[in-house]
């Protein structure tokens, strides 16, 4: 074992891994049912990128935990996949989906690297910071040659810099509003792109699922997709700025499932914490206060749709749960003694 190796990681290292390793074999299992579906060659080769750098990373955590005598996370594996079921995805959604996913990549690496204190854990996350940059260009340039790239709205701007003169500014709930400013309009279109991809990966789920709770569930979160798709489109067609859409449905009529329902389930609830992340980022670069109200009412539904998944997944004891800090004070009061 190297030097680096016998320092202990930190709580935060171990955190930072666990859901890392969570997302990438939950990710594997998808792109492997994607790529075997997948009839575009550019983008099967995207795919491939993606589950090469999954596969990779799931691998160099595990090897990282057992040099920490952190126990590996069960996570998720071929168990979870039936990749004989038949097409449920279109080669666009399976492209946006990897897309997507080296995006949310990216925003968890960054603070992990921060905190991380070993080299090796410091390497991994540089490692995955590059891989994903990597998969998102040329993704990105495979979209943009197929004409179905999402791009964020064009606009026009004035041609010389502004200073805000008056309070009114921020604006208020009712009444006249300002024009948004690109940075509001940045996070508008994220989120309907999020949206869009979401909608159709659950309306998906709420074809194939075994489980008739969970079938509910999953319609009743493609509905709030459909809402939140409307809201947020209402902000920019009052700004007379195009509305971004899909260039397909994304979906077969398939009624067979691809993965297992916790594999669903776990997906969907990671989903929502990226959600929820956005729409912070969102609200909190917003100058509009109608804007940060809408988008307020926007994640309290997401926050009561993700508790009510959370504990469908603990009903049915699909739901892992990261290392937990050891209590002492429960040592000491269970009065057991080797």
């Amino acid at each position: 074992m190297s030097t680096a190796n016998k320092v202990p990681l930190t709580s935060a290292e171990i955190g930072n891994l666990w859901n890392m390793y969570m997302g990438d074999t939950l990710i594997v299992c998808v792109k492997k049912y994607m790529i075997a579906k997948a009839e575009d060659a550019q983008i099967r080769t995207i795919l491939q990128q993606a589950l090469t750098i999954s596969e990779k990373r799931a691998r160099d955590i595990a090897a990282i935990f057992n040099s920490g005598n952190v126990p590996i996370p069960v996570g998720f594996s071929d168990k979870d996949l039936n990749i004989g079921a038949p097409r449920l995805y279109s080669d666009t959604f399976a492209l946006y989906h990897a897309l997507s996913r080296a995006k949310y990549a990216l925003q968890m690496t960054a603070p992990s690297l921060f905190l991380a204190a070993r080299q090796d854990v410091g390497a991994l996350f540089q490692e995955a910071t590059a891989s994903c940059a990597k998969l998102l260009e040329d993704g990105t340039q495979v979209a943009l040659a197929k004409g179905i790239l999402l791009r964020a709205p064009i606009v026009s701007i004035p041609q010389t810099p502004h200073f805000v003169e008056k309070p009114s500014y921020i604006g208020h709930i009712v009444g006249e509003h300002r024009p948004l400013h690109v940075v509001s309009l940045t996070h508008v279109f994220l989120s309907i792109q999020e949206n869009i991809l979401g909608k159709a990966l659950i309306s998906g789920f709420s074809q194939v699922a075994h489980d008739t709770e969970l079938r509910k569930f999953f319609l009743r979160g493609a509905e709030i997709g459909a809402k939140q798709i409307k809201v947020l489109s209402a902000m920019l067609s009052d700004e007379d700025v195009p509305i971004p859409s899909s260039p397909d449905s994304m979906l077969t009529s398939s009624t067979r499932s691809p993965f297992s329902d916790k594999l669903m389930i776990n997906h969907i609830i990671l989903i929502n914490q990226f959600n929820l992340a956005d729409i912070g980022t969102a609200i909190g670069r917003s100058s509009r206060a109608d804007i940060a109200a809408d988008y307020l009412r926007l994640e309290a539904e997401i926050i009561q749709y993700g508790e009510d998944g959370v504990n469908i997944a603990i009903k049915n004891g699909w739901l892992e749960a990261p290392p937990q800090v050891v209590s002492h004070r429960e040592l000491a009061l269970s009065g057991k003694s080797k």
